[in-house]
């Protein structure tokens, strides 16, 4: 047991001398830094060795650990720019997407535990897509801002649809895209920063107007009472009046009253429905329009009114508040189609003091473990950076790079800085970390589990979806559904409802008949289950007042696949190979069927629920509900030893089935197999000092010292942490 004990305590040492950064960008970085060492008469860290440096630019940029196999390529290449080409590689594989997803789902709060679920499993599929493309990073906001439309356009309105309150969403906003917490003004003006009520309310005032039950304007528009005359202003292009001569807008406005007449005018002359149908229409459709609920969003010019409880001289309770932005230069609200256009215009520009520079540093932190600017998203007027020079360079350099992340990640990963052996002491709040290294930091929860199916499973990163087959199955039934009810045309409707409500009528009172023979049936001592079964039968005839309906719209067929609804993949199923199941003996395929299902090590975090169930491995490990902004914690605790340990991740881990067990099994010896252990859950060989121990582990434990030392290695610090 203490050789076992001083195995997991030993820690690793040696360096490999560093080459001068792959790309000037890089080499700035570097030059930045050395002054600042000089400066404060410090000395870099030594430079990582290749199996240090293979596992944390594995973790780093796609999200798991090294294969044996995939370490030992690079330790053994003696080709100069191995590193920068497995940078390359790594950015540009499907684990990028899949860690990146990880870390803006923290970011963005994304959570298939809302009431739209469709929406928001859309939502989480478009966000990988934007990742994968590497759509830059302005492009990526403004899409996310301007969203509009139904789920089944973009899955990006899951962004508005996040939160129903639309003055905490203005909060979040500026907090993720600006670096900026104004939360506390919603309701009293900051106490610890100038932001105003008013200038909160001014800020919403850009996105108020987004209606997130916009299911109820989409669907029956043709119900809709037809506008009066001069009841709205008509369509302009705003842009191109901006460019008018004043005659030429007189003229322009002229045409444009003239066209939205004649349209009225044709309107009009179409039949009108009473409001008697309308309501008819209304309440027969109300329950056969439930899938399209938290499906769609619109833009209306809607502005927020100050609470009853306003009480600062500057404005009265329940007064509309006009946009108005917190900093930076004005909001082109004019030339803009929308308020919403041009916030997000504002908010991305070059010209921002904030956008930039808030991205840049969180990517830096994601790299390097700590912020130039601490925390990421408190900034004030007051704040500055812990290194000055070297964040105005990112900024530039982020713009240089058109915001494209991954562009911007390269340079910072072939930094001589980021390829030195890690700082292990932790940095004392309040004082400035140089940058010597980078930060020791423990993996998170979702780089903890994607290690382990690497252990399980190998390298399964083409195994990350682009697209949810079953999903757009479902989202082409609820497009189609929707255009079907507004090309049936409000005669149409009302038939339809009418044939509902006679045939209504007729169930409920065959409800009415079989529940009271259920009751009586009951009552008297009669046969259970011939009552349950009447039971049954009115509850079914109850459902299908509904579906009667739906079928009069879409027919029998179409009706029963959007009755069926979404139904999403279980991801994570067992599905080992066949062959290999064949290949074990009797005892080993009833151990491997028996381990199988207790712990689905066979999809990476990003294809599974977001966030997962309290109690899962994730949540065990820290994975955030995402109720906060980046709510995640590397925190140790007794749980997550004890799932190590006993759980059933060390079972699947030692299933005859696992990548792990069959690599053990074609292993001569003894030490060959503690070797390979310790080169899959550390990517590295033992130390003359650690093969030592090896060596009294399997004296003492004979045919058990495989699984001690499988064990201390999962459960220590070294498996755990970045270094």
């Amino acid at each position: 047991m203490k050789a076992i004990l001083a195995l997991a305590a030993l820690t690793i040492s040696s360096a490999v001398s560093l080459h001068a950064a792959a790309l000037p960008e890089a080499q700035k970085i570097d030059a930045i830094l050395a002054k600042e060492w000089e400066k404060n008469n410090l000395k870099p860290n030594p430079p990582a060795t290749d199996e240090v440096l293979v596992r944390r630019l594995y973790l780093d940029i796609a999200g798991r650990i090294p294969t044996a196999e995939e370490t030992q390529e690079f330790v053994r290449s003696n080709d100069p720019a191995k590193k920068t080409k497995l940078i390359d590689k790594l950015l540009g594989s499907d684990g990028y997407t899949s860690n990146m997803f990880n870390y803006w789902a923290d970011v963005l709060r994304l959570t298939d535990n809302v009431k739209g679920r469709v929406t928001a499993e859309a939502y989480e599929e478009w966000l990988k897509k934007q990742l994968k493309a590497n759509t830059p990073y302005d492009q990526f906001v403004r899409n996310l801002m301007t969203t509009e439309g139904g789920v089944w356009d973009s899955g990006s309105i899951g962004f508005y649809m996040r939160d129903e309150n639309k003055l905490d969403h203005l909060a979040y906003t500026v907090q993720v895209f600006l670096g900026t917490q104004i939360v506390c003004a919603q309701c009293h003006n900051h106490p610890f920063d100038k932001w105003t009520q008013m200038d909160y309310y001014g800020m919403a005032a850009f996105t108020y107007g987004m209606d997130t039950r916009g299911y109820e304007k989409n669907a029956l528009k043709s119900l809709a009472p037809k506008g009066k005359k001069g009841a709205k202003a008509p369509d302009v292009d705003r842009a191109a009046l901006k460019n008018m001569t004043k005659d030429q807008r007189k003229a322009y406005m002229a045409e444009q009253r003239k066209k939205m007449e004649a349209t009225e005018a044709e309107e009009a002359k179409k039949p009108q429905l009473s409001r008697a149908d309308v309501e008819m229409v209304r309440k027969s459709f109300q329950d056969v329009m439930k899938p399209l609920r938290y499906t769609s969003i619109s833009w209306t010019d809607k502005l927020p009114t100050l609470p009853a409880d306003y009480k600062y001289p500057d404005g009265k309770a329940g007064q509309s508040i006009q946009p108005k932005v917190l900093f930076g230069h004005e909001a082109d609200i004019a030339g803009s189609p929308t308020r919403l256009d041009a916030f997000s215009k504002w908010m991305t520009s070059p010209e921002n003091p904030r956008f930039t520079t808030v991205i840049a540093n969180r990517m830096w932190k994601k790299a390097f473990g700590i912020g130039l600017i601490e925390p990421v998203d408190e900034m004030m007027d007051s704040t500055v950076p812990s290194n000055n020079e070297l964040m105005e360079y990112l900024t530039t350099l982020m713009q240089e790079k058109k915001y494209s992340l991954k562009s911007f990640l390269r340079v910072l990963y072939n930094t001589d800085t980021y390829q030195r052996m890690a700082t292990a002491t932790e940095v004392p709040l309040g004082e400035t970390y140089h940058f010597t290294g980078p930060i020791l930091r423990r993996m998170s929860a979702e780089q903890v589990w994607d290690s382990m199916v690497t252990l399980s499973r190998g390298n399964i990163d083409d195994r990350v979806e682009d697209d949810n087959v079953r999903l757009h199955q479902y989202l082409d039934d609820l497009s189609m559904f929707l255009n079907t009810v507004n090309s049936k045309g409000p005669e149409a409707l009302v038939e339809v409802a009418k044939q509902g409500n006679a045939a209504r009528v007729e169930t409920d009172k065959r409800i009415a008949e079989l529940t009271e023979q259920a009751k009586q049936m009951r009552e008297s001592g009669g046969n259970p289950d011939a009552a349950q079964k009447l039971a049954r039968e009115a509850a079914r005839l109850r459902k299908g007042n509904s579906n009667d309906v739906l079928e009069a719209l879409l027919g029998e067929e179409r009706a029963q696949d959007l009755r069926r609804g979404y139904q999403p993949d279980k991801k994570g199923m067992s599905a080992y190979d066949k062959a290999a199941l064949a290949a074990l003996s009797k005892e080993e395929r009833r151990e491997a069927m028996k381990m199988g299902g207790s712990l689905s090590l066979n999809a990476r975090a990003s294809e599974l629920p977001s966030p997962a169930k309290p109690g899962h491995f994730l949540r065990t490990f820290g994975q955030s509900d995402r109720e906060l902004i980046q709510n995640a914690s590397d925190d140790a605790s007794v749980p997550q030893a004890l799932s190590l340990l006993n759980g059933p991740a060390s079972e699947v881990l030692g299933n005859p089935l696992s990548k792990l067990s069959q690599d053990l099994k074609n292993a001569d010896t003894p030490q060959q197999k503690l070797e390979l252990l310790y080169l899959s859950f550390l990517s590295r060989q033992p130390t003359n000092n650690e093969r030592a121990v090896l060596a009294q582990v399997i004296q003492q434990r004979g045919d058990k010292a495989v699984d001690d030392v499988t064990h201390a290695l999962l459960t220590g610090s070294q498996f755990l942490f970045i270094q």
